[in-house]
Parts: C-alpha cells; structure tokens; sequence
C-alpha cells in the first residue's frame, strides 16, 4: 500500500478532530456556575471576537452544503458551491430570492454570531468542567429570548466557539476565517444529531456539513430583497 495522499491525510486528520469533538458528553450548564460568571465569560469570548462592532449582522455568504453521513473532501480552490444566501442576523434568512422559513437555522446563526449574548431578553448560565476535543473549555447556557434552551461551548484558552447544542443536533465549528474588516466566522461546521440529549450521546456518522467558500458582510439589504 503507497503511502496516503496529502488531502487523504488531511481529510482524516479533520475527521478525527471532529469525531473526538462530538462524542462528548457534556455535563448540565446549571450544575457548574461556581467559577467565572457569564458577565465575564462574554465579555472574554466578545473581545476575543473583536468587540461587539466586529460580530456579524448582515452578509452575504456563498457555501456547499451536504446532507451526507460522510464527510466530504476538503473544498478545493475553485469550489463553485451550491448555494449564496443573504442572512440578517437575529432576522430573516433569504435562500436567492426565497425567504427561508426555518426558525432553527435563524437561531443557530444568530448564537454562532455571538449576537444572541448580548440580547437584553437572555438569561445566561455559565458552566464549567469540560472537555472539548481533550482540552478545558467552558460554555454558555441561553434561556429565555428563545424558546429551547442553547449551549454554547468554547475553548477555555482560545475562547473561541468550538460547539453548539441546540434541540436535536451538535454543531461543531472549525476552521475559522476573516473577512477583510475583521468580522470573524467558522468556515467548517458539521452537526450530529443527538440519540439521548439528556445524556449527550450522539449518532455515529455525521447529519450534514457545510462548507463557507465566501463571506461579505453587507451594510444594506440588496434592493430586489428589501421589504
């Protein structure tokens, strides 16, 4: 056998990353609130970020989105996707021209953001004693603004957002970019649904995965999409 092909190995590599990710089993937000308090952790993930002036509001982004148990092959330079969408954050989300009607995918870009820790209606829970990927980590449990409770879990050192648990389905977030004004956002993000959310376990094969090859951030609607 000659040896692997240096997109085997990465592919492989990034499929053992995420596989150690997402068989975790995280413990209960509310039973771990006795280190640092929300107030601080946010403060720490949005300065990680950039400030609130650097978290994402509007953009456009371009992507190749798989509903596949197989993880796909790393994108390629040339990539053409198959799909663009113009998402407002903690708003309307349009596929083209449709307005997609998906309360789910509103909410989980309006936590990935990090926009939903700063709304004034959120009830934030820190919790402590995790382990992502084999290192500390600490999330951040939202109630309140929205009607099912989400977790978001970061990396203790990095403070960056490596995991979100929201109803049915892990989202794993990696291979983080920037944009030319400094807005950050996870190129890579896989999701696993849940067997048993109470106990954390998940399926063995991934549920989809989704590719961002183009982010701009935008300051207005695009006029053929304007209310």
């Amino acid at each position: 056998m000659g040896m692997p092909s240096l997109l085997e190995s990465r592919e492989n590599m990034r499929t053992i990353s995420l596989l150690a990710i997402s068989f975790l089993s995280f413990l209960p937000c509310a039973a771990h609130a006795s280190e640092s308090g929300p107030r601080e952790l946010v403060s720490q993930v949005l300065e990680t970020a950039g400030g609130e002036e650097k978290l994402l509001k509007l953009f456009r982004l371009r992507e190749r989105l798989l509903v596949t148990k197989t993880p796909a092959e790393p994108v390629t330079q040339d990539e053409k996707g198959n799909r663009t969408s113009v998402v407002e954050v903690s708003g309307d989300w349009w596929i083209g021209k449709a307005k997609r009607d998906k309360d789910k995918v509103r909410v989980l870009c309006w936590a990935w953001s990090l926009r939903l820790l700063l709304d004034p209606q959120a009830t934030i829970q820190s919790c402590h004693g995790i382990t992502v990927n084999g290192t500390p980590a600490f999330g951040l449990r939202v109630t309140e603004s929205i009607k099912v409770p989400i977790d978001l879990f970061f990396d203790a050192e990095s403070r960056r957002l490596v995991a979100i648990d929201y109803d049915d389905t892990r989202h794993v977030f990696s291979e983080w970019k920037q944009t030319a004004d400094g807005h950050q956002y996870p190129s890579h993000v896989v999701g696993f649904r849940f067997t048993n959310r109470d106990a954390g376990t998940l399926a063995s094969s991934q549920w989809y995965q989704t590719d961002i090859l183009e982010l701009t951030p935008l300051d207005e609607l695009p006029i053929e999409l304007k209310r």
